[in-house]
């Protein structure tokens, strides 16, 4: 993660981002790489699935308020 980015944001985001890498890195730490590798096909399936349909949406939102 970015320091700059970091800092620019909410302190609570920070803090919920912080915790989330931690809940995946600690299971890896103490060798449960099985829930690891679980917890990240799954993340990986969402983004694949959803991030193409969302940049369609709001591209499509900002393309409808051109002038």
């Amino acid at each position: 993660m970015d320091f700059e980015h970091a800092f620019q944001q909410s302190n609570f985001f920070v803090m919920f981002q912080m915790m989330f890498m931690g809940s995946l890195l600690i299971p890896s730490m103490i060798g449960r790489t099985d829930l690891y590798g679980k917890v990240v096909r799954t993340v990986t399936s969402h983004v694949v699935s959803f991030w193409p349909v969302v940049m369609l949406v709001y591209v499509l939102y900002q393309v409808s308020h051109l002038n």
